[in-house]
């Protein structure tokens, strides 16, 4: 009947962080996914500006496991390595940049998601925003290098970030004309800013290659499915209603979901389940 099918949606390794990748692998298939989005940090991945594991590597595991590889998504939260680095650290991040392309491609990934954070607040916001789009530029020309799309992605809650409304999109991609960059739309952020998935896809239509589907109660964490007061049948209602086929992901990470992360899978899968199958007997 087309629309979103289960097999679309991958989960995130975010909040396995405490245990192995294998476990991690196989919980997924224990609870029906078949695609994993692969947040590269560490134990499971190790990435810096001097080294990085073998893509080919993880992927092989990936493919052992029976699943496939969705997005890659760098790791910027620590503020080690960010868009918004300046002098020394700024060639460290774009050497760490690289890594991640190299990672990426041994991996099988055509899709880096990537965030706009670090961006000092006592800087004037001209002078932040001329050095977002250079530091921006710079990313979509390795991105090319590697025959890769970048996915920009929204984070309301962070406030060094770039990008966190559909105006802050808007004003970006009207002034950056690269043809491999893309928006990535993570639903937690989105209602956050009081916004809607439906106003990202009025306003970006087929540019929107990445939707994280990401739960919250209002407090900047992405939570569960069945944790957190969204209404996930009305999302995957607009997706379907506006023709979405690119990639879908959950992703959440809240401290105590670290100890058994596959309770929220387990949640998760329920909910995406009852949804669904709610969807085809209408």
């Amino acid at each position: 009947m087309g629309g979103v099918e289960r097999a679309d949606i991958a989960n995130s390794n975010t909040h396995y962080r405490f245990y192995p990748f294998e476990v991690f692998l196989e919980r997924q298939r224990d609870v029906g996914f078949r695609k994993v989005d692969l947040f590269g940090a560490t134990p499971h991945v190790w990435i810096d500006a001097y080294e990085a594991t073998d893509g080919k590597e993880i992927r092989k595991k990936i493919r052992n496991a029976g699943l496939e590889t969705g997005v890659f998504i760098p790791e910027f939260s620590s503020m080690r390595y960010t868009l918004g680095s300046l002098g020394a650290a700024r060639e460290k991040t774009r050497d760490y940049l690289k890594r991640c392309f190299e990672f990426a491609s041994g991996l099988g990934c055509d899709v880096l998601v990537i965030g706009a954070n670090g961006f000092s607040l006592d800087r004037e916001e001209d002078e932040r925003g001329l050095q977002f789009e250079e530091s921006l530029s710079c990313v979509c020309a390795m991105a090319r290098a590697f025959g890769m799309k970048i996915a920009l992605e929204n984070h309301f809650s962070d406030g060094t970030d770039m990008i966190r409304t559909i105006e802050d999109m808007r004003q970006c991609m009207s002034r950056q004309k690269e043809e491999n960059l893309f928006v990535a739309v993570d639903t937690a952020s989105v209602y956050e800013a009081k916004e809607t998935l439906g106003q990202w896809f009025d306003a970006f239509g087929d540019r929107v290659i990445y939707v994280c589907l990401s739960n919250t109660r209002f407090d900047g964490a992405r939570r569960y499915w069945g944790d957190g007061y969204l209404n996930l049948q009305e999302l995957v209602d607009t997706l379907d209603g506006n023709g979405y086929r690119g990639a879908i992901g959950c992703d959440c990470m809240v401290r105590e979901y670290l100890s058994a992360p596959w309770k929220a899978d387990e949640s998760t899968a329920r909910m995406l389940d009852w949804v669904l199958k709610r969807r085809e007997s209408k």
